[in-house]
């Protein structure tokens, strides 16, 4: 019936106005959906319907194509309601999530303040142009949008090409920025290791000309601050030099522009054994076998920082007799100086196997790894002093560092849903101080005045919304949300001029002058964190 009815319409709209090729093409439909009653049964169950019909139609008149996008709509617009879902690699955050996500912004934010970086902001998506190139192979997992008929555009796929872009715009020349948004990328989601396809990044760059290693000992420190101060565990920075990555391939054989895919090659390792990494550079990649064997030989060299400089430097080391990885050791000597002096040396790993894929980095690199964790990279970053100059011409050198905070989150998530199950307690969802109850009825309209003074004087209240409640269910609702503190009263304090305080922890209850209230409770508030 719905569908008989819409093209019916159409029917006569076209004969209003005066197009018989799109009045015989509707008329023709119609007698096709008359004929046939179990196509339109089949119409209004779903999509095989609509591909029964549209054979017909296009059998039947050529010209009805217009009309049969109409149908698809009317089809869609009443098919029986499906149960929604979340869109795949997507979720959405219940209120405790988001307390345990707020705390985790709130420990990066601090560090990335206390370094006096500035925030700025960049719109999610960018031009496509701004963004191709810059990813190696993973530029395959770029967003992009439909097009409307304007610029071509895409979805950023991380921060840092769009700080560069920013740079480059606003002509920036020395910044110290931090940066949280949304990023996507059409990767696999693995939601057990934290990866999503819309996630959080936490980025902190430095961009500007200074002494050399200096800004990249920083970037570093603040990395390892952040990840000391959100505890998460035993952690490692595993770190290389793109330069010394470099001067490997070509000591090895490795022709020059094939640099770039066996660097993307072997910054599987991490999630891939060597023979499976060889066997796609040689099968794959079309390198000879004895290359990727000399290869080999390099990427299983890690350990201490400075033990291992010390052997790469040595003068019979092929790495210490080429020129650019004899530069970058030197850079490396500097850059561990300075990280013990930031006490942010003692979690770095140097590591040959880091190759980190993306084609913007020219210098240090480095990537954090959680130990004993099954979440992958939860932080990486790295220099990379010719991204600002594709944008403007001009090279601005920078370094910077990502936080990954899906996966720190579900690292943060476990560990307080094991808490909460240790104290048989639940995960805070609000901050509440105080609940403010009352004893008898009528009594809602103080509640609210009593929460007012509260709030006034920065005091995390609530006074239930039941005009009469239960004394249970008020204390079962403080129990439940974990609030420390109850101000109960009925006409027999209020007749006296006073409220009772209940601390829920003590199972303590005293009685407190109104007027005194809130001095009364911000000393109790402010007790257990100076203790």
């Amino acid at each position: 019936a719905v569908v008989r009815a819409h093209l019916e319409k159409a029917v006569a709209a076209a004969a209003a106005a005066a197009d018989g090729t799109a009045a015989a093409a509707a008329a023709g439909t119609l007698q096709l959906l008359d004929g046939s009653l179990a196509a339109a049964d089949a119409v209004l169950g779903g999509s095989g319907g609509v591909a029964a019909v549209a054979a017909a139609i296009t059998a039947h008149e050529p010209a009805a194509g217009r009309l049969l996008e109409e149908l698809r709509l009317v089809v869609e617009a009443n098919q029986a309601r499906r149960k929604p879902k979340v869109a795949k690699g997507a979720r959405d955050f219940l209120p405790d999530q988001m307390a345990i996500r707020e705390a985790a912004f709130g420990t990066i934010t601090s560090v990335f303040k206390r370094h006096g970086a500035v925030a700025i902001d960049t719109p999610v998506f960018e031009l496509r142009e701004t963004l191709m190139g810059k990813y190696g192979e993973d530029s395959k997992l770029i967003y992009d949008l439909a097009d409307q008929g304007g610029e071509l555009l895409s979805l950023r796929y991380d921060l840092t090409v769009p700080f560069a872009r920013y740079v480059a715009v606003n002509a920036i020349g020395n910044i110290k920025r931090y940066h949280i948004g949304k990023v996507y990328r059409r990767d696999q989601p693995q939601l057990n290791r934290g990866r999503f396809r819309e996630f959080f990044q936490c980025d902190f760059d430095i961009a500007g000309s200074y002494a050399a290693m200096v800004p990249d000992a920083e970037v570093l420190s603040v990395l390892v601050e952040i990840l000391r101060d959100l505890q998460l565990g035993k952690f490692t920075v595993k770190l290389n030099h793109r330069r010394l990555l470099d001067a490997m391939l070509a000591i090895a054989g490795v022709p020059a522009q094939k640099f770039r895919p066996i660097c993307s090659a072997i910054d599987k390792l991490d999630k891939e054994p060597w023979e499976v990494v060889r066997a796609e550079m040689v099968e794959e990649k079309g390198l000879p076998g004895d290359v990727a064997d000399t290869i080999g030989q390099f990427v299983v060299l890690r350990g201490e920082p400075r033990q291992l400089l010390a052997v790469l430097t040595a003068s019979e080391h092929p790495l210490a007799q080429h020129p650019d990885s004899a530069a970058a050791l030197a850079e490396l000597s500097s850059l561990f100086d300075y990280l013990d002096a930031l006490g942010a040396l003692g979690p770095i790993s140097f590591d040959l196997s880091l190759a980190r894929g993306l084609d913007y980095y020219t210098g240090v690199i480095y990537e954090a790894v959680l130990e004993g964790g099954n979440v992958g990279s939860i932080a990486a970053g790295g220099r990379y002093d010719k991204l600002v100059g594709m944008f403007s011409g001009k090279d601005v050198p920078a370094v910077g560092v990502s936080i990954g905070i899906e996966r720190v989150f579900a690292i943060m998530e476990g560990q307080a849903r094991q808490r909460a199950a240790a104290s048989n307690t639940a995960i805070r969802a609000t901050e509440t101080q105080v609940l403010v109850a009352s004893i008898g009825n009528g009594m809602q309209v103080k509640r609210m005045e009593v929460a007012a003074k509260l709030w006034a004087a920065g005091i995390k209240a609530e006074f239930g919304f039941k005009p009469n409640p239960k004394m249970g269910d008020q204390l079962g609702y403080a129990l439940e949300q974990g609030i420390p503190f109850m101000v109960l009263f009925g006409e027999t304090e209020l007749q006296q001029g006073q409220v009772k305080v209940k601390d829920m922890a003590a199972k303590s209850e005293e009685a407190v002058a109104l007027d005194g209230l809130v001095g009364h409770l911000q000393r109790l508030i402010a007790a257990p964190a100076s203790s």
